[in-house]
């Protein structure tokens, strides 16, 4: 899952005893579905995938609910919500494949953690950084990238998309496939706070999009376009 989104409260510390690939809860998180990988015959375990109205569903479309516990893959530290159940009716565990990066592991049954549903929302991952990973795939670079050269974007229109930023921000570096990354930030409501992250693969692109960018008209809003602060 990404984790781009802020966290509506601040969530109690985690105990440094739990192990290093706990994802940090000061962020929202994001939930994807996972593959199961079928070791044998006798350990037929459906894939489990979460749709957008926060219920996981199996194959054959049957609406299941949210499981308490979740696993975090190691290379793209995306979140998936799965049970115990999951992971097959015997042994330790199985082995399970990330639908977003295609990384594979063994995930044990005492390596499950449980969800914060207290002080947290988990919500399904947008497009956009399923988008942002399948790039970093395709550049042979780590999926978790989030590119070298960042800029603020501001005075966005509300209605404004990551898809549409990025076409703006490609067009503006004058060069197809220069933006790694889009982030609209957003309230505890879910809508967008008229403000953005866009980050390039390459310093060069990104500083050609500044110049370009800044000023120019975005559905009928002039951009305000900078590095940022931090």
């Amino acid at each position: 899952m990404s984790s781009e989104a802020e966290a509506e409260t601040k969530p109690k510390p985690i105990a440094e005893t739990k192990p290093n690939n706990v994802p940090n809860w000061e962020v929202k998180q994001h939930l994807y579905g996972v593959d199961m990988i079928e070791k044998s015959e006798s350990n037929g375990v459906a894939s489990v995938t979460m749709d957008a109205d926060g219920t996981v569903a199996d194959k054959g479309g049957e609406a299941l609910p949210l499981p308490e516990t979740y696993i975090t893959c190691g290379k793209c530290k995306s979140l998936f919500a799965i049970a115990d159940g999951d992971l097959g009716a015997m042994g330790k565990g199985c082995r399970v494949q990330c639908s977003a990066c295609g990384n594979s592991w063994f995930q044990s049954r005492e390596r499950l953690f449980d969800i914060p549903k207290d002080s947290h929302d988990l919500l399904p991952a947008e497009k956009c950084n399923m988008d942002r990973i399948a790039r970093n795939l395709a550049r042979d670079l780590p999926p978790n990238w989030f590119g070298d050269y960042k800029l603020y974007v501001g005075n966005l229109d509300f209605r404004t998309t990551p898809d549409e930023l990025l076409y703006f921000f490609e067009g503006s570096a004058k060069k197809e496939g220069s933006v790694c990354d889009v982030s609209i930030v957003k309230g505890p409501d879910g809508r967008s706070r008229g403000f953005a992250f866009v980050t390039f693969y390459d310093a060069a692109d990104g500083k050609v999009a500044l110049e370009n960018g800044n000023g120019a008209e975005c559905n009928g809003r002039e951009l305000s376009v900078r590095e940022p602060n931090n």
